[in-house]
């Protein structure tokens, strides 16, 4: 789901693709759902007969099929529908990894990242409206700025600078990101790199590709945050001119 939402190891294909979509509703509701719950979500504010709810389940069964004992990984308990335990995504493994503490393996993390999360799908409205969207694309910039930081400091700006690139394809318009992004790139003490950052950045937030502002700085305000502007500013200020040296006491 870290991308362009993909299923592997299906029994079978899917014949429905509101067999597909239950799926991955239930991947992001473990503890289960109810059935006027689910049905919301994949058909919003549409009436649904009970036979296409049943048949709608029936072949998300046999797409996902069954453990090794037999049992259906999908299964109800309680009037509840939920996957099996042993259906595990991207995102849970994700949040595995980014926990884990080590700059390293928050890249290895990173790398999965393929794409906004949960796109592609048919009806994905349901994302948006109950959070798991944000959950999703907060998991992935917490991990980078906690990656990238511990990468500067640990004297890697560049690795901390792919860090964030990794981010910025899920989420691209997280200012946390660019900032901290900008200070990735600005450790490398490349003044020329961090102008052509922020041209990228700006080239994200809507301004056309072609575009060159006569003072490069008099519009970022218009564009960011003030937060990120007087770091860009800060950062520019600090670093020597090309060919130059820090100057030192």
């Amino acid at each position: 789901m870290l991308g362009p939402v993909e299923i592997n190891g299906t029994v079978r294909a899917f014949r429905r693709l509101a067999a597909r979509d239950l799926v991955v509703y239930l991947a992001c509701h473990r503890r289960g759902v109810r059935t006027a719950q689910w049905v919301e979500a994949v058909w919003p504010g549409r009436r649904v007969s009970p036979s296409t709810v049943h048949s709608t389940v029936s072949d998300a069964r046999r797409a996902i099929g069954s453990d090794g004992a037999g049992h259906p990984k999908i299964v109800r308990q309680a009037g509840l529908l939920r996957l099996d335990d042993s259906v595990v995504t991207d995102v849970e493994e994700f949040a595995d990894l980014a926990a884990d503490g080590d700059p390293l393996v928050g890249m290895r993390a990173l790398e999965m990242v393929r794409g906004v999360p949960l796109s592609g799908l048919r009806g994905g409205d349901w994302a948006v409206f109950d959070g798991t969207q944000a959950r999703v694309e907060a998991l992935v910039v917490e991990a980078a700025l906690t990656t990238a930081e511990r990468l500067v400091a640990a004297g890697d700006p560049g690795s901390a600078e792919l860090a964030v690139r990794q981010a910025l394809i899920a989420c691209p318009y997280d200012e946390r990101l660019y900032r901290s992004l900008l200070g990735a790139v600005a450790a490398q003490g490349n003044r020329v790199r961090l102008r052509a950052t922020m041209t990228q950045l700006r080239v994200l937030t809507g301004e056309p590709s072609g575009g060159q502002s006569r003072n490069p700085l008099s519009d970022l305000t218009d564009r960011f945050d003030p937060e990120t502007t007087a770091l860009y500013q800060d950062l520019l200020h600090g670093l020597p001119a090309v060919g130059a040296h820090p100057a030192r006491l």
